[in-house]
C-alpha cells in the first residue's frame, strides 16, 4: 500500500470524524419564548415573572433563547400588577374605590424589568422575526416555542382562535401554522401553549387546522387547557409561591426544581427510568400534581381522543386495569384529593363540587353588586358630582380635595368592607374552581389511560404510525444528546 494511499486514506479519517465532532456539537434545542399582553391593560404582572423565571431555566439548562415581550424596545408601561396597600397612592386609592371598577383601586402600571428582549409581540414584527429565524436553523436543531400571554377564542369554530398579541393583535392557528412551516422539515417543533382556550392548537400537528394528515415536520405540543376553557397564569398578583398556572408545574419538572427553589425528586419525574426527564414526562407530572382550574392536555391525547371509536365511548366511566402514565397521573390525583374510584360516585361529587362553585360564584355576583350600589351611593353624597370619566381632566388641588371628603364619610368605610369581602370571596370560588378541576381531571385521565390501553388493540397500522410520530416528538427532551449524521 502506497504511503500516497495511507496519508488520503487517514486524511478523508480525520475529515469523517470532524464532521460528526461539527454535527454533535451544532446539535441543539432553540427556544423562542413569546410573552406579555395584547394591551397595557391585559398585561398581567404574573405574565411578566413567568417569561423572566423561564428565561433563567433556559439559562440555567445552557439552552439558547429568544425572547419577544410587548413592544420589545420601548419605554412605556407594558405591565399592570396588583399594588399592596403600602404601594398605592395615597390620593388616588379613594377615589378609584368610588369611581372605579373592580380591582383598579389596587392595580398600578410600570415598564417591565426583564433582561435581553429581543423583539416585539406584535404581529407582524413577531412573524418576521421568526420566519427569519425558523429558516436559518441547522438540520439537527429543534424548536420549543413557549407562549405566556393570552389567548381568544371564535365560539362557532375554535380551530379559528387566536393568541393575542401587542397592540390588540391576533394570530391565528392557521397563521402560526404556516410560520411554523419554514422551519427545514428535519427538524422537531414542539410548543408549550399556555393561554385561554389553547386546546385548539394541538391541530398544528396537522397539515392545516382542518386536515388529518400530519404535518411533514414532525411536531408536538402541550396545551393548558382545553378549546373552550380558560387557563391560570394571568392573575395581577406577582406572589410566585401562589402561582399555581401549566408553566409553574411544566418547567418546574424539567429542571427538578420548584419555582422558589424546592428540589423536585428525579423518581418523581423519571417515569421511564431513562436518566432524562421527557417533555412528556414533565407534562405527566403537571396532570398529577397541578393543584390549579386547568385541565390541561398533550397532541398525543387529542390524537387519540380524536381516533376513538364510537362503541369504546360507552364504557367511558368503566372500571380498567390499564397500568401506564395516565393510570399513574389518575392514582396521584385521586389520592392526593381523596376522590372516589367508582366511576358514579365521582360523577356524583363532580356534581357537589360544580354546585359549590356556582354557589359561591352566586355569592360573589352578590357581593359585587352590593359595591356597585355604595359606589353609587356615595357618587351621590359628594358635593360636586363627577362623571368617571373625567378624574384624568381633574387638576392635583381637586383630586386632593375629592379624596379627602370620600375619607370624611363613614359610608366610605363600608365600602371598603365590601370590596374586601369582593377580594375573599373571588379566593374562594377559586379554590373551589380548583377542586372541581381535580375531579373533572380524574375522569379524563381514567379515560385517557383506558383508551391508551385500547388503542393497540383496535387502531390500524397508519393510526399507529401517526401516533408513534406524535409520541417519539413528545418523548424528546429539552436537552437532547446530539446523534451525528
Amino acid at each position: 500500500m502506497s504511503p500516497v494511499f495511507v496519508r488520503s486514506a487517514l486524511l478523508t479519517f480525520l475529515a469523517l470524524i470532524a464532521l460528526s465532532h461539527s454535527a454533535f456539537l451544532h446539535a441543539e434545542t432553540r427556544v423562542w419564548l413569546i410573552g406579555g399582553g395584547n394591551t397595557l391593560e391585559n398585561s398581567q404582572g404574573q405574565i411578566e415573572e413567568n417569561v423572566r423565571w423561564l428565561q433563567s431555566v433556559f439559562r440555567q439548562q445552557g439552552v439558547s433563547v429568544k425572547t419577544f415581550y410587548t413592544d420589545g424596545s420601548g419605554k412605556d408601561h407594558d405591565v399592570v400588577y396588583f399594588a399592596h396597600s403600602e404601594e398605592r397612592d395615597p390620593i388616588w386609592e379613594p377615589v378609584l374605590r368610588v369611581y372605579g371598577s373592580g380591582l383598579s383601586y389596587a392595580q398600578r402600571t410600570r415598564r417591565n424589568s426583564l433582561a435581553n428582549i429581543d423583539g416585539s409581540t406584535e404581529k407582524s414584527e413577531l412573524t418576521s422575526a421568526l420566519i427569519e429565524d425558523f429558516q436559518s436553523l441547522n438540520d439537527d436543531d429543534s424548536v420549543l416555542l413557549v407562549y405566556n400571554g393570552h389567548g381568544d377564542i371564535n365560539t362557532n369554530d375554535t380551530r379559528k382562535n387566536n393568541l393575542m398579541l401587542w397592540q390588540d393583535s391576533r394570530l391565528s392557528i392557521k397563521e402560526l401554522d404556516e410560520v411554523l412551516d419554514q422551519t427545514p422539515a428535519s427538524v422537531p417543533v414542539r410548543f408549550v401553549l399556555t393561554q385561554c382556550f389553547s386546546g385548539s392548537f394541538s391541530s398544528l400537528i396537522y397539515e392545516n387546522p382542518y386536515s388529518d394528515t400530519l404535518s411533514e415536520q414532525s411536531r408536538c405540543g402541550f396545551l393548558a387547557e382545553s378549546d373552550r376553557r380558560e387557563a391560570e397564569g394571568c392573575d395581577l398578583g406577582t406572589n410566585q409561591a401562589e402561582f399555581r398556572d401549566y408553566t409553574t408545574y411544566f418547567f418546574a419538572a424539567l429542571q427538578q426544581e420548584t419555582r422558589i427553589g424546592e428540589n423536585i425528586p428525579l423518581t418523581e419525574v423519571d417515569l421511564d427510568r431513562s436518566g432524562d426527564v421527557s417533555f412528556h414526562e414533565a407534562h405527566i407530572y403537571t396532570l398529577a400534581n397541578a393543584y390549579s382550574t386547568d385541565l390541561s392536555r398533550s397532541t398525543r391525547e387529542t390524537y387519540i381522543e380524536k381516533w376513538e371509536p364510537w362503541f369504546l365511548r360507552w364504557n367511558s366511566f368503566a372500571k380498567t386495569g390499564a397500568s401506564n402514565d395516565y393510570s399513574y397521573a389518575a392514582s396521584a390525583v385521586r389520592s392526593e384529593h381523596k376522590l372516589p374510584e367508582d366511576g358514579l360516585k365521582l360523577l356524583l361529587k363532580r356534581r357537589d363540587l360544580e354546585r359549590s362553585e356556582q354557589e359561591k360564584y352566586r355569592e360573589l355576583k352578590n357581593a359585587r353588586q352590593a359595591v356597585k350600589e355604595q359606589q353609587e351611593h356615595i357618587r351621590g353624597l359628594i358635593e360636586k358630582p363627577l362623571d368617571p370619566m373625567q378624574l384624568e381632566d381633574l387638576p392635583p388641588k381637586s383630586l386632593e380635595a375629592l379624596a379627602e371628603q370620600i375619607q370624611t364619610l363613614e359610608e366610605y368605610n363600608h365600602l371598603v368592607r365590601l370590596q374586601s369581602e369582593v377580594e375573599a370571596l373571588n379566593e374562594q370560588k377559586l379554590q373551589l374552581g380548583r377542586d372541581y378541576t381535580q375531579a373533572e381531571k380524574l375522569i379524563r385521565l381514567s379515560r385517557l389511560a383506558r383508551l391508551i390501553d385500547q388503542f393497540g388493540r383496535y387502531s390500524g397500522p397508519e393510526s399507529r404510525e401517526d401516533f408513534e410520530r406524535i409520541t417519539s416528538c413528545e418523548d424528546g427532551t429539552l436537552n437532547p444528546a446530539a446523534v451525528p449524521e
